[in-house]
């Protein structure tokens, strides 16, 4: 299973240029729309394109094993 540390992330880095990092927040600087993050950063079953993963690495300034692990089954 991939589990996405979107919720992880957001902790680690609450402000960005003095804003709360928000799951709608970040869904407009990435680029998809707010239920969409949401599923994303809830883990329900919902596929992301690579795109959309490398946004998030950029806006938080990170790698994407930071963004995404799997998890044996």
């Amino acid at each position: 299973m991939i589990r996405y540390k979107i919720k992880e992330l957001i902790e680690a880095k609450p402000l960005y240029n003095g804003r709360k990092v928000t799951l709608s927040f970040l869904a407009e600087h990435v680029g998809v729309q707010s239920s969409a993050m949401s599923k994303i950063a809830n883990n329900k079953g919902y596929n992301t394109s690579m795109t959309t993963i490398e946004a998030i690495c950029k806006f938080f300034d990170c790698k994407i094993e930071d963004v995404v692990e799997y998890i044996p089954n």
